[in-house]
């Protein structure tokens, strides 16, 4: 067990492990620690740097100061606001198409719900039990007990919404060939919505194990221009994987002109924002090629 630590201690444990204070200083590294974040946190984007072995610095991290903690911390919080973004409006976009779909099919609307239910008999009573906490209070009070596909996609969160998409297309005459991608859409909205850090393990062990699409790849490859080995080794760490799923997918089902208000702001993080500080990170191999890699499948769907 690790000891509760000051912020001067927190410092100087930094100090310890190798992390300077040259960009940025002990004082103001302070203050941001005290205003702006917390140790746990920012100390997390260390995993990005490599440490000494077999010298008399053995453990500590190379090329490391805090000012450069500081920066990918603020360029992860820009990220996930415009991940979340986009989540959401892609959320919405893929029950338009399923209430779309549903109205062309022989189905009842109710049916597929219970089917639901009795996949997962949990989620009837978490629904209707938010009579007193959700927003939609008035939709669970009115529509409880008699859940159709179109009233209860407006009280479901995507985990559930994303299995009852799945459900819908299995027992219809569609095909769907981006079920399987779902889930990468899933994980990323949730980093994004719990304020998880997203960049800051950049390699390897990733925290999950994962495989690209064959058609997020294939267009890649012939589209991007990307080459298989670059993919195969950049789209196996799961943020990027799954950023590019979600890049993919709202192409596809999002209109245009609401697309680009999210393009916009893409373009100013990845051309703009990301570059601002980019001599921190031209000794750090892992971030810069990362950096590229991404940058060149943003510059695909949004435009450079």
């Amino acid at each position: 067990m690790r000891p509760k630590l000051s912020i001067p201690a927190q410092i100087k444990d930094m100090q310890a492990a190798g992390i300077k204070f040259d960009v940025m200083s002990e004082t103001e590294a302070s203050r941001y620690l005290e205003l702006h974040t917390y140790y746990f946190k920012i100390k997390a984007y260390a995993k990005n740097y490599d440490k000494y072995v077999g010298t008399d610095k053995q453990g500590q991290y190379i090329n490391l100061d805090f000012a450069y903690l500081v920066e990918l911390s603020e360029l992860d919080t820009d990220l996930r606001r415009i991940v979340l973004r986009m989540a959401t409006e892609l959320e919405h976009f893929l029950k338009v198409k399923l209430l779309a779909d549903c109205n062309i099919v022989d189905e009842d609307g109710y049916e597929i719900v219970e089917e639901l239910f009795k996949m997962q008999p949990h989620l009837k009573e978490d629904i209707e039990g938010r009579t007193n906490t959700s927003t939609c209070n008035d939709l669970v009070e009115k529509y409880k007990g008699n859940w159709a596909i179109w009233n209860i996609v407006e009280v479901m969160s995507l985990s559930p919404f994303t299995e009852l998409y799945a459900l819908f297309y299995n027992r219809n005459s569609f095909r769907d060939i981006y079920l399987n991608m779902l889930l990468p859409v899933r994980m990323l909205r949730n980093a994004a919505a719990h304020n998880n850090c997203m960049i800051n393990r950049l390699k390897p062990p990733y925290s999950r194990t994962v495989a690209p699409c064959y058609e997020l790849r294939n267009e890649l490859v012939q589209d991007v221009g990307l080459s298989i080995k670059s993919i195969d080794k950049k789209l196996i760490h799961p943020t990027i994987n799954d950023f590019a799923t979600l890049l993919f997918l709202y192409s596809r089902f999002v209109p245009i002109t609401v697309r680009e208000p999210a393009y916009c702001e893409l373009r100013k993080l990845f051309h703009t924002r990301m570059l601002k500080n980019k001599a921190y990170f031209v000794k750090n191999q892992i971030i810069s090629s990362n950096y590229e890699f991404t940058r060149c499948i943003v510059d695909y769907y949004v435009g450079g």
